[in-house]
């Protein structure tokens, strides 16, 4: 019994002796690391607070230092990364809820800042109702195909906060060209001419179910009038996203009727953000097609990175059978009466001031005439401004 009670002795002052060298790390970690803090030394702190979880000292101001050097050096990514581990011990944690709002707003992530600004009893003077952002822009595409004019697009949008967790985006837009087609095969007789003309609405409502998840659905109406004969057309999506560190993933199912004929089409998309942040970004998404008993993949590519302050360049290019291609979560509806076979462009982005930003595009598309045996070339160059509330 005795040697039970030296054991028991033995093994509490071992105990003892462990958490209070624990206490003396927890200490001396969060005094080293205040400290940097304190100094600015970002990159310092982060390589200081890695080491120091990497040796089981970890405390909620430890990670909220670290996140906040994180998003002193532009990784928002890694900084929303600390503040959720924050977030998933202490949910009102304000602190942590405050800065991630702010790194979400960085990345361009409306519904993630106005998520986690829903926490805060001090909101910054944000409503939960309220204008997001406005828009318009305008194309102008000129090809090289005789039976065909010149083409105009021109959309006017408007984004909306419903309430901290649901964002609705809208867009009226019209399309226009002049068709010509011959009235022989053999490329003899008059020219038939018609007007393609396009009016359309498209709605998008998304809703933050957390930090990580987004729902998306969307509904697109358009109203095609060509040879005197109109065609309505129904399209909804419905998706899924998920932020994660440095990389966002999205699922979505678009569904419908486009020109009269049924159309399904599947989407996956992966967006990187190798350092954090919109200085070099990839955008890479696939798409199953079914449409008219037929089934196509269409793959498209974007590369976007800081040119200079205030200014990023985007390309991208696009292949595959894109007829009647649904594209930016059912935005933009590619079922002009030609079909797109290859396309690519560059747009140049630039921030003037806190709430304007203009954007500048151009693109090239190789298209097929559905009613002669030859293909042709179209360029475009588009103009927007989005306006920021």
């Amino acid at each position: 019994m005795d040697k039970k009670k030296y054991l028991l002795i033995i093994l509490l002052f071992l105990f003892m002796q462990a958490a209070r060298g624990q206490t003396t790390n927890l200490q001396s970690a969060d005094s080293t690391s205040n400290e940097l803090y304190n100094r600015g030394d970002w990159a310092e702190l982060i390589v200081f607070g890695k080491e120091t979880i990497t040796q089981g000292v970890d405390f909620p101001g430890l990670r909220l230092r670290i996140a906040y050097a994180f998003m002193m050096a532009g990784n928002y990514k890694k900084a929303l990364q600390q503040y959720g581990i924050v977030l998933h011990a202490d949910p009102y944690n304000s602190t942590a809820r405050y800065f991630a709002a702010l790194c979400n707003k960085y990345l361009n992530n409306d519904l993630g800042y106005s998520y986690n600004q829903g926490f805060l009893t001090d909101k910054s003077g944000i409503n939960s109702f309220g204008l997001i952002n406005a828009g318009v822009e305008g194309s102008a595409k000129e090809n090289n195909d005789l039976n065909r004019d010149n083409s105009y697009y021109t959309r006017e949008s408007l984004s909306n906060r419903l309430s901290w967790r649901w964002e609705l985006e809208e867009s009226f837009a019209y399309f226009n060209q002049g068709i010509f087609k011959l009235a022989n095969g053999d490329g003899t007789g008059h020219h038939h001419e018609a007007a393609d003309n396009q009016l359309e609405y498209y709605a998008k409502l998304s809703y933050a179910v957390n930090q990580h998840f987004t729902l998306i659905g969307a509904y697109h109406y358009l109203t095609t009038e060509l040879y005197k004969i109109t065609y309505p057309s129904n399209v909804g999506l419905f998706g899924i996203k998920y932020n994660s560190t440095y990389a966002d993933l999205q699922g979505d199912l678009n569904f419908g009727r486009l020109d009269n004929k049924p159309i399904t089409q599947y989407d996956g998309k992966v967006t990187l953000y190798p350092f954090g942040n919109f200085d070099l970004y990839s955008i890479s998404k696939l798409s199953d097609l079914h449409l008219d008993a037929s089934d196509r993949y269409i793959f498209n590519q974007t590369i976007g990175f800081k040119l200079i302050k205030n200014t990023w360049l985007e390309s991208n290019v696009t292949f595959g059978d894109q007829d009647d291609y649904l594209d930016a979560d059912g935005l933009y509806v590619y079922n002009s009466i030609d079909k797109t076979t290859f396309k690519c462009g560059e747009t140049i982005f630039y921030q003037c001031g806190p709430h304007a930003q203009l954007q500048l595009n151009y693109a090239y598309e190789r298209k097929d005439d559905i009613f002669q045996s030859l293909t042709y070339d179209q360029n475009s160059v588009t103009l927007g401004i989005l306006w920021k509330f």
